[in-house]
């Protein structure tokens, strides 16, 4: 290839259910696989590239040569915007991150070598079963039963930078190739006004952010009411009472709950109420963008996505009736460095 052009062809083979989700990756190699296809331009997101580029990342570029390598390794980040998201996002988090409990860097070096070993045997020269994918689930599972606390806005977990990197590559792949998933979906419907499926980078995670908010301004305003009465002499109120309602609030608004506990009390009680709504939202967003901890609750909705079936985890309306046949996706394209001038900055 030329220093200035990658040019890549895969398929991705699809399983019959409800809707139809990938079982494999499979990279192209020989020039009789591209025989039938001439490479086209990306599509218009880059969906097929990053998935391509993300693929040969995370394959250690086991398949492809030394100029291939260098075009991904140089130019991967101006393309794929979830590098530039995270890094801006982190940053915004920085000072809430600096104020969270810190866990111990075995646990995070042990999770760390055990998912490198991971990615080893999942991404070989063949491509990618993504049936072997949900060992993913595990390690996930082990890891966060070993920090005691649960991923849902914890500010705890950070990774080495080049770790993250490679979660961010995982990612980026998912869910593009769920995205080109989505693509194939919407060519078979007949109204795309109710019948399509969507792709989004926040939604899909975080439903209903707005809703979280004020359920997360109600439980903070319990829990400044509630302060006093803790650990009086006369435990009637905090035990008929308080207790109850701690109860309540832990069941019905978890992720509120998460929210206003994992925060440091003096990001609370800097803004004033209209302030602290904003702040509360805008900081659910770089959680999820822009920590390593989001970063791996991102990876595991995917991740249950491929296990179960995307209808089950991500497009519940979606028809049944639609996805009766298999229908493989194949993919031919060239990527130019020209091409990244047209590439919108990440906000």
């Amino acid at each position: 290839m030329k220093n200035n052009l990658f040019q890549m062809g895969f398929e991705i083979k699809m399983s019959v259910n409800k809707l139809n989700t990938p079982t494999e990756f499979i990279p192209w190699k020989s020039s009789s696989e591209f025989s039938d296809y001439t490479p086209t331009a990306t599509l218009k997101y880059l969906n097929d590239a990053l998935i391509g580029m993300n693929f040969h990342i995370l394959n250690n570029f086991k398949t492809v040569d030394l100029n291939d390598k260098n075009f991904i390794t140089e130019h991967v980040k101006n393309v794929d915007p979830y590098f530039e998201i995270f890094k801006n996002s982190e940053t915004r988090l920085a000072p809430v991150v600096k104020k969270a409990p810190v866990i111990d860097k075995k646990i995070i070096l042990e999770f760390e070598n055990n998912f490198c070993i991971y990615f080893e045997k999942c991404f070989s020269n063949k491509g990618v079963q993504f049936s072997f994918l949900s060992a993913a689930l595990e390690l996930i599972s082990d890891f966060e039963k070993d920090c005691g606390t649960n991923l849902i806005y914890n500010f705890s977990v950070h990774f080495s930078k080049d770790f993250n990197q490679k979660l961010i590559s995982f990612y980026s792949f998912l869910f593009h190739v769920r995205s080109v998933s989505a693509l194939n979906h919407n060519n078979q419907i007949e109204d795309s006004a109710f019948e399509s499926v969507k792709c989004d980078s926040v939604n899909d995670y975080l439903s209903k952010t707005d809703f979280t908010v004020n359920d997360s301004l109600i439980y903070w305003q319990f829990k400044k009411l509630a302060t006093p009465f803790i650990g009086q002499a006369d435990i009637r109120f905090e035990k008929l009472l308080i207790n109850p309602l701690e109860q309540s609030f832990q069941k019905f608004n978890h992720n509120a709950c998460a929210l206003i506990n994992n925060l440091p009390e003096s990001f609370l009680t800097y803004y004033s109420a209209i302030q602290l709504e904003e702040s509360l939202h805008q900081i659910q967003i770089d959680w999820l963008l822009g920590s390593s901890a989001g970063l791996l609750f991102r990876l595991r909705e995917e991740l249950f996505g491929l296990k179960e079936g995307y209808d089950k985890i991500f497009w519940l309306d979606a028809e049944p009736s639609l996805f009766k046949k298999q229908n493989n996706l194949k993919f031919c394209f060239e990527l130019y460095e020209s091409d990244f001038t047209t590439v919108k900055k990440a906000a």
